[in-house]
């Protein structure tokens, strides 16, 4: 598949791409509260056993991983040499952490004690010394075998030890370009994230997305389009990824989807034009997004309706305030966020809001209520004069295939059920929910 043939693709998603409706709730009132100052926080994990897991980015390698077993009322720093861990991915035995000098942590007593390994030997051959100075911040469970991105350059490799050894996979498949008549080879993919989705395993780079072919262990280009897609989630039978770039404008997906019939979408954007997404979780309680320097976005309904989730997180503060992971118990969304390790402040450790205190989508019309409300007659939505951008949703947040004329929406081919509607009239957004019979 071509370049021309992605550009039409996302032509067409952005043309029905726009700003959606604002919860309408008094669960602003309801706050984030920071439980732990920990500076240069960079890593989040909730173990399976209920441990708080996190670890930092200190330049002087001062730092580690610290734990807590009482949901953050007490914490300890492990014994784990600093490596400046990026991930935590965990399965039935172990959790593992990927960081710098091709180090890998791994503890099985849910991150009291830790022992490090290497893959240095599985990437000496692409990087030659600066094996030693390398980083990953992509690591995932595929299929049983324990994956890692270098983000230098030495391609994606795989363990089927928990670690203990390392193999590549086609690493000139994971490369591009020309040949660099210096080096005598092509340039290899930064490889920001790897995500295990459907049983298929996707390697995200700054340029690229590749889907893996094990019975080669090589790669295939999905995507030429990437531009440093370097956070998902998956839930319920669908990938969501994030852009983490300073990219400012509406003209570009805010957040992209991908289903389980290998069909992209996207997720209608909150009133920002910002597009630095550093934190993403998708749970049954909704979809939550840190933005870098901007905001804490939340939306139950698949970006139909959005709320901030702003109070008590302390953007602005002149220091790079970062949100770095969203997880998640039965009480509480948790954010770890960064500050670099000079600040000044002590915004930088681990903060938790009530998931009580969530808002709903109260904010979200119906068909009936607006001035601007579309007239329904059950087989088309017809918006008033001025209408742009209408497009129709169902309740997973899937563009729906229908025809749009004008003003109108033909919605005869729609399957039973609820949709959202939306239109710009008059640079005013409008949405809603019709129910086609």
């Amino acid at each position: 598949m071509t370049k021309n043939f992605y550009s039409k693709v996302f032509r067409n998603i952005m043309l029905t791409i726009g700003l959606m409706t604002c919860i309408n709730t008094s669960a602003q009132e309801a706050s984030w509260e920071q439980i732990y100052k920990l500076p240069a926080t960079n890593a989040f994990h909730i173990a399976r056993n209920g441990n708080l897991i996190m670890a930092d980015y200190q330049f002087d390698l001062t730092g580690g991983i610290y734990i807590s077993e009482d949901k953050g009322a007490t914490w300890t720093k492990t014994g784990a040499p600093d490596y400046t861990y990026n991930i935590f991915v965990e399965n039935d035995e172990y959790i593992f952490a990927a960081g710098c000098e091709a180090r890998v942590g791994r503890s099985n007593d849910g991150g009291k004690t830790w022992e490090t390994l290497s893959y240095k030997r599985a990437v000496e051959d692409a990087l030659g010394e600066y094996a030693d100075y390398t980083n990953a911040y992509a690591l995932t469970m595929h299929n049983g075998k324990l994956f890692l991105g270098d983000f230098s350059g030495g391609g994606v490799i795989y363990s089927e030890d928990n670690g203990e050894t390392w193999h590549q996979t086609d690493i000139e498949a994971l490369s591009y370009g020309e040949v660099d008549p210096k080096l005598g080879k092509r340039a290899v993919e930064n490889i920001y994230n790897l995500t295990s989705f459907n049983g298929d395993l996707y390697a995200f780079g700054v340029y690229l997305i590749f889907r893996y072919l094990p019975e080669t262990n090589s790669w295939e280009v999905l995507r030429e389009d990437c531009n440093f897609m370097a956070i998902t989630t998956v839930y319920n039978g669908k990938m969501y990824g994030g852009r983490s770039v300073m990219n400012y404008t509406t003209e570009v997906p805010f957040i992209e989807t991908l289903d389980t019939d290998t069909v992209w979408g996207a997720v209608p954007r909150p009133e920002t034009d910002d597009n630095n997404i550093r934190a993403l979780l998708a749970t049954d309680k909704g979809l939550f997004v840190g933005m870098g320097m901007s905001g804490v976005y939340y939306t139950p309904d698949e970006g139909a309706s959005w709320a901030t989730l702003n109070n008590g997180i302390p953007y602005s503060t002149g220091y790079s305030f970062t949100p770095m992971g969203f997880a998640m118990d039965e009480k509480y969304v948790y954010l770890a966020a960064y500050e670099p390790p000079f600040s000044s402040t002590t915004n930088s450790g681990l903060y938790r809001f009530p998931l009580k205190d969530l808002p709903s989508t109260t904010g979200i019309k119906t068909v009936e209520a607006g001035a601007n409300a579309p007239q329904f007659n059950g087989s088309t939505l017809t918006f008033a004069a001025g209408a742009q951008q209408a497009a129709v949703y169902d309740l997973s947040g899937r563009m729906a295939p229908v025809s749009v004329s004008g003003n109108s929406i033909d919605v005869r081919h729609l399957t039973p059920g609820t949709y959202i509607y939306k239109a710009n009239i008059n640079g005013q957004t409008v949405s809603g929910k019709f129910l086609k019979k």
